[in-house]
């Protein structure tokens, strides 16, 4: 299954990767000398605001009908005409309570369109609709909302180490519509996904650092719902100022949701990696 590829590959490389950064960086954290009296990443608010630049998407669903007629699976791409990528306005925040709490907010939105001629053999079918022989237009919005919490557990002048936990708000809003005639149709849901998974922090000079998050979940309730979700980013940042930054960085997330309820009944399996670049401000 697409989804137990993407989990398993993306958790084996993340840990992979985590640990290979930690073995190498926590000699030298350990060996920093009594210089350093100020210990990294002790800022008390942190707003970042910046631009995520995704260049690969991955999106499959199907959407079913009412009366228990399954949809088409649609690559959204390769049927549809779909767009491969979005340039999207995206928000990061904490507030650290304490010196070993702090509180995480994120938020973005993607929005992708589709124009595709579609063929009469086999139709697509979507929530009891068949589209066949016509145009038919489609858009798919996806967006996150999340609220984490992180712990660290170690934190010296140049390295911090967290464990984090958060709730992931994924929704996604489809609508279709074909110039045959066929009724315009509008589907959405959403689902609120706990996650769970470990940050790094590297002071490579005072001014210069480095930031790796690697998080994820699963979860099956019976035939109602299945869900999964995915996250590493690691980007760096350079302080030009006390209480300002700059910095790129890579992001891939990856989701899957399943649901068999009476309002909604469908599949969506999607995957997006991109850049970004951002401007920090510390307080």
């Amino acid at each position: 299954m697409k989804l137990i590829n993407i989990f398993s590959k993306l958790m084996v490389s993340s840990l992979f990767a985590l640990t290979i950064i930690f073995s190498t960086f926590f000699n030298s954290a350990m060996a920093v000398d009594s210089q350093h009296s100020e210990v990294a990443f002790s800022d008390k608010w942190m707003l970042r605001l910046g631009t995520y630049l995704v260049d690969g998407a991955d999106t499959q669903f199907s959407v079913s009908s009412d009366v228990g007629g399954l949809g088409t699976v649609i690559d959204y791409s390769r049927d549809l005409g779909g767009e491969s990528g979005d340039t999207i306005p995206r928000i990061d925040a904490y507030y650290r309570f304490n010196p070993r709490h702090r509180i995480d907010f994120t938020s973005f939105s993607i929005d992708r369109k589709g124009t595709r001629t579609v063929d009469i053999d086999p139709p697509i079918v979507i929530d009891g609709e068949d589209y066949a022989g016509g145009t038919l237009k489609s858009d798919i919005k996806y967006t996150l909302y999340k609220l984490g919490y992180a712990y660290s557990f170690y934190h010296s002048p140049k390295v911090e180490l967290s464990f984090t936990a958060g709730l992931n708000m994924t929704s996604y809003d489809l609508s279709f519509e074909s110039n045959t005639g066929v009724v315009a149709k509008k589907s959405s849901v959403t689902a609120p996904l706990p996650m769970f998974g470990l940050r790094m922090g590297y002071a490579i000079t005072p001014k210069w650092s480095v930031n790796y998050l690697a998080e994820s979940f699963f979860i099956e309730i019976e035939d109602t719902f299945k869900g999964a979700l995915v996250n590493y980013e690691l980007n760096t940042e350079y302080r030009l100022f006390r209480n300002f930054a700059i910095g790129a960085g890579l992001a891939r997330i990856g989701s899957s949701l399943k649901v068999n309820d009476p309002e909604w009944k469908g599949s969506v399996s999607d995957s997006y990696r991109g850049y970004t670049l951002f401007g920090t401000f510390y307080f």
